[in-house]
């Protein structure tokens, strides 16, 4: 390999080497469960154990949608088991003990075997089964679905937004009256291809909601706080998302709840954000440094280092390709990626669960790999909270990404590949697309223009196919040249054609 002088070899070498550290967090166990498309889960105890509930479709079986249920039955194992819950897909589902009788219970919705929406609370028996509550829910499809007390009165309700099956979209809260739901007559604005989620954004005991998503007007992003039996706008406005996810956390611990955005901003590009609040109910957006934007994205928050502050997982798609980042709270310094090695899904999602009970979360992920691979995989985490902080000797090299973009800018390449007929002469060849050197002042801005042109000058370019901006910073054009080469020549000895994208 040539040796380049200037090359950020010495960060680049220290950093890769962390990664197989910080990789070796999170063990891929065995007998996963099968990967999932358009997928949601949730971790839920039976049997003393914490099992998972898994649905969504398997992609190349015309789009038939699967819910499995997977009981822990030894170290490591997992095993499916008969739940009776419906097959769902373009869904969600969420876990409480609804009835109060020390069992979890688990409400579920999305597009089901009949290609209609479904959605119902299912009652967990003590054999392990579930009994559908005779409560009617409207199903909804390409939403969410979310258990909650809004009003304080001690029992669990339902908010559930998305799609029904006239294509109609709504956002609906059904209030528990004696174990038994009805829909109530609060009015929220109906969305779909987002999240509603509920959280006491005021410290009142009331959960308030984030709305993010697709209404009737277009993308929002929208807090609304209930007061005197009624949800109230939140003036304050926040970019407006599709495609996306919310979160609810108080990643500061100073008592005052904040929350994590991502999705499809109106400008067609991937936005990911952390919104703290400082206050009276105002919310201060924050820039972190390398965070990864994602668009068609899903969020679960845990402290999954057992350090006292909450983290986060996200999957989603960059116009790269789709990741997993799990992103570490390191107090003042900001969220960082833990580097932690995951394979990255696109229309799936990953969930945080203690399933071998040893007090760190552990992790399951599903959905489609860069690859269109299906994805199962429980990663069991091997932290031990008793010894995680030994790893403090180490902060001062790992506060910082690959690249530390504040003390940029660097220049860089873009490239992409496929086997494709991009040029639309009616046969598929191998093709390897690269960009001349430019100095990147924003994270990834290169990688956009570089896709925009793409899209512009190949209609024929797959949309799952993106450009890749090179992951190594070089401080020269001359050493950004030499590494260019470098690519260009590996790709042509592949016997791929090159194409220049130069502007």
């Amino acid at each position: 390999m040539t040796k380049f002088s200037n090359k950020l070899f010495l960060l680049i070498a220290f950093n890769l080497t962390l990664l197989g550290l910080n990789g070796q967090v999170f063990t891929e166990i065995n007998k996963q469960p099968q990967g999932l498309a358009n997928a949601s889960a949730v971790w839920i105890i039976s049997d003393g154990k914490l099992g998972l509930v898994h649905s969504g479709e398997l992609v190349h079986s015309k789009m038939q949608p699967k819910t499995s249920f997977y009981k822990q039955t030894g170290q490591d194992q997992f095993t499916a088991a008969n739940s009776s819950l419906p097959a769902v897909s373009r869904g969600d589902m969420d876990v409480a003990d609804f009835n109060k009788d020390g069992l979890q219970d688990i409400v579920i919705t999305g597009l089901g075997s009949n290609n209609k929406p479904v959605a119902g609370v299912f009652l967990q028996q003590s054999n392990g089964t579930f009994t559908r509550l005779p409560s009617n829910i409207n199903g909804l499809i390409d939403g969410s679905v979310e258990f909650g007390d809004f009003d304080k009165d001690e029992d669990i309700d339902v908010l559930i937004a998305g799609s029904d099956n006239n294509k109609m979209i709504s956002t609906r809260i059904y209030e528990n009256v004696e174990g038994r739901l009805t829909e109530s007559d609060i009015s929220l604005p109906g969305l779909q291809f987002g999240t509603a989620r509920w959280g006491d954004a005021n410290r009142d005991g009331n959960l308030d909601i984030l709305l993010t998503g697709l209404t009737s007007a277009g993308p929002v992003t929208r807090i609304y706080i209930y007061q005197n039996g009624a949800y109230k706008l939140l003036p304050q406005m926040f970019p407006g998302l599709k495609h996306s996810d919310g979160a609810w956390f108080d990643y500061n611990l100073d008592n005052k709840i904040d929350f994590v955005i991502s999705g499809l901003n109106s400008s067609g590009l991937p936005y990911t954000r952390v919104f703290r609040a400082y206050k009276d109910l105002q919310f201060d957006e924050q820039r972190e440094n390398g965070m990864r934007q994602l668009m068609n994205s899903k969020i679960d928050v845990s402290d999954f280092d057992a350090d006292g502050d909450p983290d986060f997982i996200i999957t989603g798609e960059s116009l790269e390709r789709p990741y997993t980042i799990v992103f570490e709270n390191r107090k003042d310094v900001g969220f960082i990626d833990y580097m932690a090695g995951l394979t990255g899904v696109s229309n799936g999602m990953a969930r945080w669960g203690d399933y071998d009970g040893d007090g760190d979360f552990d992790l399951f992920i599903t959905g489609i790999d860069v690859c269109f691979n299906l994805i199962g995989n429980i990663y069991r985490n091997n932290l031990n909270p008793e010894i995680d902080r030994q790893e403090d000797e180490m902060d001062i090299f790992i506060e910082s990404p690959i690249v530390d973009y504040s003390r940029g800018p660097y220049f860089y390449f873009v490239f992409s590949s496929c086997f494709c007929d991009i040029e639309g002469k009616g046969e598929k060849s191998y093709n390897m697309l690269i960009s001349n050197i430019h100095k990147e002042k924003d994270d990834f801005n290169l990688t956009y223009k570089f896709n925009e042109i793409l899209l512009d000058k190949f209609p024929g370019w797959p949309w799952s196919d993106r450009g890749h901006r090179t992951s190594n910073a070089f401080t020269s054009v001359k050493d950004a040249e030499e590494g260019r080469l470098q690519v260009i020549g590996g790709y042509t000895n592949d016997e791929f054609k090159i194409h220049y994208i130069n502007w």
